[in-house]
């Protein structure tokens, strides 16, 4: 195990883009809230009291914030975000640990407000009704180096990410599956949708379901292939 954080700079170079999924305009209202999603104009109060529409970021396993695996618990736990410049490859890996980094969170803008941090020294719970303006989804790699600096402020121990990508990669499928069946689909009533997309995936179809099989990543495009199938059924069925 490394001594130090790990960062998204590849062969020395900073590659931001690498850490995100989604930004601004290419975000999807039909993915599920995730870890490492970033929300704007939520109103909250600062250290003075002073209560102003913030930024922040969901900092919670995709598990622990859901009841059922669909439905949000009451709440979630969050992180403010604010501007920050950028850091470089030594600041990433051996300071700023109380922080997790988002360069180009905002690439639209010209100023330094492009490069922005979570704060885990501003937490907040924050009611999921509340969760509506989502800015940015993070990439795999986003969410595990997220995880990788939330887990060492919390204790002090680094976990390599490709731990943390074992434990999230099955996760982070299923919600690729059910924002694309959503997209498909669009009933205009997303969470309908979404349930409906579990219901398929839990579904005893045999040896195990759809959603067992996510567990072993080799059966990844398996399971897409199905759902594709299973959609393309429906769609000339009605």
């Amino acid at each position: 195990m490394g001594k130090d954080l790990e960062s998204p700079h590849p062969r020395g170079k900073a590659d931001w883009d690498a850490l995100y999924r989604a930004r601004g305009n290419e975000v999807s209202a039909s993915r599920p809230v995730f870890t490492g999603d970033v929300f704007t104009g939520i109103a909250l109060p600062g250290s003075t009291g002073k209560i102003k529409d913030r930024t922040v970021m969901v900092i919670q396993h995709p598990c622990s914030m859901r009841t059922n695996g669909v439905d949000l618990a009451w709440q979630v736990l969050v992180a403010e975000v604010t501007n920050r410049k950028e850091l470089s490859e030594d600041e990433w890996t051996t300071g700023h640990f109380n922080l997790m980094p988002l360069p180009s969170l905002r690439p639209e803008l010209t100023s330094q407000a492009q490069h922005q941090a979570a704060n885990f020294d501003n937490l907040y719970m924050v009611p999921p009704d509340r969760l509506t303006t989502r800015i940015a989804a993070l990439s795999p790699l986003g969410v595990n180096l997220l995880l990788q600096r939330w887990v060492n402020f919390s204790s002090r121990v680094i976990v390599p990410s490709y731990d943390f990508h074992a434990q999230t990669v099955v996760f982070y499928e299923e919600a690729d599956l059910v924002e694309e069946w959503c997209d498909e689909v669009d009933s205009g009533d997303r969470l309908t949708d979404a349930k409906d997309c579990m219901n398929w995936l839990r579904a005893d179809i045999g040896p195990r379901s759809y959603q067992e099989a996510l567990k072993d990543v080799q059966s990844h495009s398996v399971v897409r292939k199905a759902m594709r199938a299973e959609l393309k059924s429906r769609r000339e069925t009605f």
